[in-house]
């Protein structure tokens, strides 16, 4: 993935452009991600917020998470596209979501998350060590993703 790497909204309303390396990749299985997308799951990067530029107008929602965090989502105040994420664990981490970027035929999940609401007719490739929901420490999915890279 070249940096910055950037992306934009269904419409164009939205741009925004990242100034580092994504933490991790995600692929999540979870029902509201499900409910979200209207897919079988979602796929984000994490990356610091202080990383992203991101120019237009956005709306926010906030609901309630599994693990008791609020999480905000930022969407095109004209298409509606959500952009990204944060939850008030205080860690100040994006989730972009990865559909959003310009360039999307490197990308490859390292961390599978919520494995237990995963579709059964989805396969994992197969170094992928999903969690059967979202870890408590966010570490671990770090560890995950550098196994996963490790492996190659």
């Amino acid at each position: 993935m070249d940096i910055p790497f950037e992306g934009s909204c269904q419409c164009g309303a939205i741009s925004f452009s990242v100034h580092t390396a994504p933490l991790l990749t995600y692929a999540c299985f979870c029902t509201s991600c499900q409910k979200r997308t209207g897919s079988a799951f979602s796929m984000g990067l994490i990356v610091p917020v202080d990383a992203m530029d991101v120019e237009g107008v956005l709306t926010a929602w906030s609901r309630r998470s599994d693990k008791g965090y609020t999480n905000t989502r930022y969407s095109c105040a004209d298409c509606g596209n959500i952009i990204y994420g944060i939850d008030d664990s205080g860690l100040n981490l994006a989730k972009l979501q990865a559909g959003l970027l310009e360039n999307t035929s490197t990308l490859e999940p390292e961390v599978y998350l919520f494995g237990r609401s995963k579709p059964h007719w989805l396969t994992l490739p197969d170094k992928a060590r999903p969690f059967a929901t979202q870890p408590d420490n966010p570490m671990d999915m770090l560890q995950v993703a550098q196994a996963y890279r490790d492996e190659g």
